[in-house]
């Protein structure tokens, strides 16, 4: 029986359910799990438990992880994202690298969050987008998460390319929402890359394009034990 980790490179434009299904197909295994979705606009690192690493997806979802994103501002959109509508422009001040950096460095410590209404928190066991999509508004619990870095990566008079690293749990839609405000306008998530969960890299990752193409055993040779990994 197939069993460990599988590092995938998720590309934008398909969820994190698709690219299981796509991996379930090609290796022929039903038991094949995700340690974290990824939103569809969202591309990087997802890693696929397979087999019995599964009863191990619980510890995987509590490691921190690091991802690089890029808010846009002057819009703000109804997802917080690129795949949204949008509900509000603002004027965007004119600011330079040093007030950026600052503005995203008093991010940095303990931040309680409200998980965006388009999010896949379960509320009356479906997830919110599900109530969003239907107009039907629910009550979402703030939790506090922990960013543990924020550093500025480049900066244009109207976009924001940004590297976090954070606790499980954090909604970078959110954050992104939050730091447009502080900089005084409005904007949201144009991409979004996770490069790193726990010790796991994105350079480590097989892309999926390359899954589809490659035979079920060279895939094979590519999973990882997850006994150690899940302890990390």
């Amino acid at each position: 029986m197939l069993e460990g980790l599988l590092l995938v490179h998720k590309p934008p434009g398909l969820t994190s359910h698709d690219v299981v299904q796509a991996v379930r197909r090609k290796l022929g295994v039903k038991r094949i799990g995700h340690t974290g979705t990824l939103d569809p606009m969202a591309e990087g690192l997802l890693i696929l438990l397979v087999g019995p690493a599964t009863r191990h997806q619980q510890a995987f979802q509590g490691h921190d992880k690091a991802y690089e994103a890029v808010l846009r501002l002057g819009t703000q959109t109804d997802t917080g994202d690129a795949d949204g509508r949008p509900i509000r422009t603002a004027p965007v001040p004119s600011f330079d690298p040093a007030r950026v950096a600052e503005v995203l460095s008093s991010f940095e410590g303990e931040l309680v969050q409200t998980p965006p209404a388009y999010s896949a928190v379960k509320v009356r066991g479906r997830p919110a987008y599900w109530w969003a999509r239907r107009q039907q508004p629910v009550t979402l619990t703030a939790r506090t998460v922990r960013l543990l870095q924020l550093q500025l990566v480049g900066c244009t008079p109207d976009a924001v390319t940004f590297r976090v690293r954070c606790s499980a749990g954090t909604y970078i839609r959110t954050l992104a929402e939050a730091v447009a405000e502080r900089l005084g306008t409005v904007g949201h998530l144009s991409r979004l890359v996770r490069v790193q969960v726990g010790e796991w890299r994105l350079e480590e990752a097989r892309p999926l394009a390359w899954i589809a193409e490659t035979s079920p055993e060279l895939i094979t040779r590519e999973l990882r034990p997850a006994i150690r990994a899940a302890a990390a």
